[in-house]
């Protein structure tokens, strides 16, 4: 059912942005603790070992990087839809 009203709530709007950015930070740390561990401490050699490697530098970690990077940008674009949302209100 429509009230005939748009918009959103700024402060649910900001606190949303705010679940985004702690979700881009824990991603980034994640990454950078797989990436670490990978790279330097584990005890893992052979063919299967430099094919997960490769993939791991080449695929699967630039994708983390790029979904933490889109958590981030949708952040920005929340904080800014709450700002023009309280202007068109005011």
């Amino acid at each position: 059912m429509s009230t005939g009203l748009y918009g959103a709530d700024p402060e649910e709007l900001r606190q949303f942005a705010r679940e985004l950015e702690h979700a881009n930070t824990v991603l980034l740390a994640v990454k950078s603790q797989l990436s670490a561990r990978i790279s330097s401490n584990l005890r893992w050699e052979g063919p299967d070992a430099f094919v997960f490697r490769h993939a791991w530098q080449s695929s699967y970690a630039p994708v983390l990087g790029q979904a933490a990077a889109m958590l981030e940008a949708t952040a920005h674009t929340l904080q800014a839809q709450a700002a023009e949302q309280e202007s068109a209100s005011s």
